[in-house]
């Protein structure tokens, strides 16, 4: 509570007309919280009778009657950071809401600072007496929406909704159960408008240009903070610099101060390096909340070798194995390597997986298809083609059946899964050619009901399992499942979201019922994950990954990327990934008005982007759209990828044409 804009006194007008409740509720919680003292509530009603009247003389809140029809002039003198409409029972006109224009307006609805929460799920049930409708309606589920205020009738923008099972319960129990859920969000959403979160988000790819777009949209942000952008998305937020040196620990310490001068609440990471290298237990220190995982548990995936004893450990099922490490007495002797192979021989025909122990930015993989091909780079690897990741090796019995990802929000008590999704990892098509960081995505990838029961009697093992080895982090686990004849294997751990797959899950994310990544991710930093209600579009997402000629290896860079037009005219978003701006010409706000669809992104474009950005890295830009026709959505990617062009533009064609996944 020490941040500057805690000092600052915040000045809220609650509106009710009866009894005031959740009046008292929202008073109640800041008295409770210790922040009295930084919030002075007043009191407005329409009716000299109110029953809110004496809760507020029993607390102490200044009061005014004010007839409705005198509200306007009341109010056009006199400035407050939120307006509460607490059971105000009237409809406000434009001029009214007008005198409130939020100064930070998103552009995404956030019109004003009047709020008002209904005892429904908007936009069902909207107007009075909406829960004894619901009642009699006989529906299975109801709950309960904050949203902004409209001239409208509850017809604003939704900032959270909690949903609840209505049962057997009677009117009575039903109204009950709705001023609970009432209480208490109610008070938690006024306390995250008026006093936003400072963020800062780590890395420069399409995964963190994503996050970012999500997070800016989001009502309870002050400022996005970004270390390590990429020029295609860094006027999102306030870059902090961040050089960075071999001493890679000074760097984020230096990082993590600047981090607290700057109030930051919360630090999100992107990549896996940075959580190998210890960032999360720096920034810890210094007393800055983190959504990535600490070293201990990062090494999930930055080390093969512990993932696999940690699966072993707790009885989750994965691939037999064999491990190899020393390089001065394997390359001497090829004992060690033969003997290996022999295991797997004896266990089949078909020789294993060979595997960088380290992280190798997704490509640390070889499938051989002989055991004198498996032996040739077992040496590879052994001798540095990885360099550090693998200097130690896993050889991997070769499983056989469809991959999928799955995404879980973890923060020491509750796993929380995303639908699963699709990742295309082979450079060409038909899963040819080099391993690479991921080609494309859809979601959600098809199970079936079998299938369905499988992963999720996993994800409660590994539930338990991260309980029982005191996995006490907050972050994300990405769990790379394979599904075979004989159930659900793992395959590998990542422990940051994956990209492309964060592409199309956030884009599948229901923001238009109130599920808000900025309030996910609160949440997740105060072990309250369980509160969290994902709730996802009924649609397909898919994305495809533009690349440069050369990548994986040796990727082809400076190269002029032109016609981002089309994604406005093919509705589609553009995310960038490897890309550079030559020259400070002002056009990344124009850019990344290319990430919302064609019905959002009112603008011109006419700029010649010839002069502003070109390629930098091996995956340039994704472009992704979602929708329930897939055909469409599909036709319309691909002709913005014939038509975005630059020299060494590579793609695959057949990202969502699985017929067993679409």
């Amino acid at each position: 509570m020490t941040k500057e804009r805690y000092l600052k006194v915040k000045n809220v007008l609650i509106m009710a007309s009866g009894n005031g409740s959740n009046f008292e509720a929202i008073v109640k919680y800041f008295i409770d919280k210790g922040l009295k003292d930084r919030v002075c509530f007043e009191l407005l009603t329409d009716k000299k009778d109110a029953n809110v009247i004496k809760r507020a003389q029993k607390l102490g809140v200044p009061y005014f009657y004010v007839e409705f029809e005198n509200l306007y002039d009341f109010l056009k003198n006199r400035k407050y950071d939120l307006y509460v409409l607490a059971g105000y029972m009237r409809i406000l006109p434009e001029k009214i809401l007008k005198l409130a224009a939020a100064s930070d307006d998103t552009g995404e609805g956030y019109q004003n600072k009047f709020i008002n929460i209904h005892p429904s799920l908007l936009p069902k049930f909207k107007g009075k007496d909406a829960i004894q409708r619901v009642h009699e309606a006989g529906v299975k589920k109801t709950g309960v929406t904050v949203h902004f205020v409209t001239k409208n009738v509850d017809s604003g923008k939704i900032i959270t909704q909690k949903e609840i099972e209505i049962g057997k319960k009677t009117l009575t129990e039903l109204e009950e159960a709705i001023h609970k859920i009432e209480h208490k969000i109610y008070p938690e959403v006024v306390e995250n408008l008026l006093f936003k979160k400072n963020i800062l988000l780590l890395g420069g790819g399409g995964r963190e240009h994503v996050l970012a777009r999500k997070l800016v949209k989001s009502p309870f942000l002050n400022q996005l903070y970004l270390a390590k952008p990429n020029d295609g998305f860094k006027d999102l937020g306030v870059t902090i610099d961040f050089p960075t040196t071999e001493n890679i620990g000074a760097d984020y310490q230096m990082l993590a101060k600047k981090a607290h001068a700057l109030n930051i609440d919360l630090l999100i990471v992107g990549p896996e390096n940075p959580l190998f290298d210890g960032i999360v237990d720096i920034f810890t220190k210094e007393g800055i909340k983190c959504i990535g995982a600490d070293k201990k548990w990062a090494r999930l995936e930055g080390s093969k070798s512990f993932a696999k004893i940690f699966m072993e450990k707790n009885g989750i099922k994965t691939a037999d194995y064999k491990v190899l490490e020393d390089i001065a007495s394997v390359l001497k002797s090829k004992a060690k390597i033969k003997e290996a192979l022999e295991y797997f021989k004896t266990k089949g025909k078909i020789p294993p997986v060979i595997k960088a122990d380290g992280a190798a930015l997704g490509k640390g993989v070889h499938l051989p298809n002989t055991f004198e091909e498996a032996e040739s780079e077992i040496e590879s690897f052994l001798g540095g083609k990885f360099g550090d990741a693998s200097k130690k090796i896993v050889l991997e019995e070769r499983l056989f059946g469809r991959e999928i990802s799955i995404i879980s929000l973890w923060d020491g008590n509750t796993l929380l899964s995303f639908p699963p999704a699709l990742d295309y990892k082979r450079l060409l098509d038909n899963d040819k050619g080099a391993n690479t960081g991921g080609m494309g995505a859809i979601a959600p990838s098809k199970i079936s009901a079998k299938e369905k029961k499988q992963i999720t009697e996993y994800l409660n093992t590994l539930k338990t399992a991260l309980i029982k080895e005191k996995a006490d982090f907050t972050g994300i686990i990405y769990s790379g499942l394979i599904l075979t004849k004989d159930g659900v294997y793992v395959l590998e751990y990542n422990m940051r979201f994956g990209d492309p797959e964060t592409q199309v899950l956030l884009e599948l994310l229901d923001i238009s019922r109130g599920v808000d990544l900025l309030d996910i991710f609160i949440k997740m930093s105060q072990k309250r994950l369980n509160e969290i209600d994902l709730k996802f579009k009924r649609k397909k997402a898919f994305c495809l990954v533009l690349a440069s000629s050369g990548y994986p290896e040796n990727p082809k860079k400076g190269s002029i990327i032109a016609n981002l037009n089309s994604a406005k005219k093919y509705g589609c978003k553009i995310y960038f990934a490897g890309v550079k701006c030559t020259a400070n010409t002002g056009l990344h706000t124009a850019l990344n008005k290319l990430t919302l669809s064609a019905q959002e992104a009112q603008y011109n474009f006419t700029a010649d982007s010839k002069t502003d950005l070109i390629t930098n890295g091996g995956r340039v830009l994704n472009i992704v759209k979602s929708g329930v026709n897939s055909k469409k959505i599909l036709d319309d990617i691909y002709k913005t990828a014939q038509d975005i062009d630059f020299d060494g533009k590579i793609y695959r064609k057949d990202i969502g044409y699985d017929k067993q996944n679409t």
